[in-house]
């Protein structure tokens, strides 16, 4: 098997917090219990590592999901396992962790880490805006938009009521808000204003 020497994710993954959590733990050094780092995992990226229903809860499942896949395929030989129930670096563990120091800091620990995509609803919502042709069409030229074109968009039609479009509206907000997306949010204030004229 050959031992990962490509970079981590420009995005937030549960393997990459995995590996970035041990070294945090001291596992370029000693033996770390694996209960230990899920929880260290957990505290760096609860949006991604707690339970569906109740964020605030840490879910080991899916840490535990992270170190199969970590040892099984995406990580190759950057763990050892000394016995069941611990996990420590390798030496090329802790190379590519030092290498990669930058982006793995940037990813989770310097704020709050984004759900994983297919459990963020906000995330969802972002990606259908953005790989709609109206998005494209509002990054070239705005104004010749139609509010039958933005209707497709924001899932309505344009013959709802003006609180339907404010919902909608409000709900792209949202998601704006919680990625920290200002070019979403900037689309949103624009339908608000083209549509509504607010």
């Amino acid at each position: 098997m050959s031992i990962r020497t490509s970079p981590p994710s420009d995005q937030p993954n549960n393997q990459d917090v995995f590996v970035w959590a041990l070294y945090l733990l001291g596992g370029a050094d000693r033996d770390v219990d694996v209960e230990e780092i899920y929880l260290k995992c957990f505290e760096l990226a609860p949006a991604r590592l707690g339970w569906r229903t109740r964020p605030d809860l840490p879910d080991y499942k899916k840490a535990s999901k992270a170190l199969q896949s970590i040892e099984a395929k995406t990580h190759a030989g950057l763990l050892l396992g000394p016995h069941e129930y611990s996990r420590r670096l390798s030496v090329e563990g802790v190379r590519w962790v030092e290498t990669y120091r930058e982006t793995l800091a940037k990813n989770y620990s310097q704020g709050k880490v984004q759900a994983s995509f297919s459990n963020n609803q906000h995330e969802r919502r972002r990606q259908e805006v953005k790989s709609d042709p109206v998005w494209h069409q509002f990054k070239e030229d705005p104004e010749t938009l139609t509010s039958v074109e933005l209707a497709s968009v924001m899932n309505c039609t344009a013959a709802s009521t003006d609180a339907t479009w404010r919902t909608r509206i409000n709900e792209l907000r949202r998601a704006s808000d919680v990625l920290g997306d200002e070019d979403l949010m900037g689309f949103a204030e624009f339908v608000q204003k083209k549509v509504l004229g607010e």
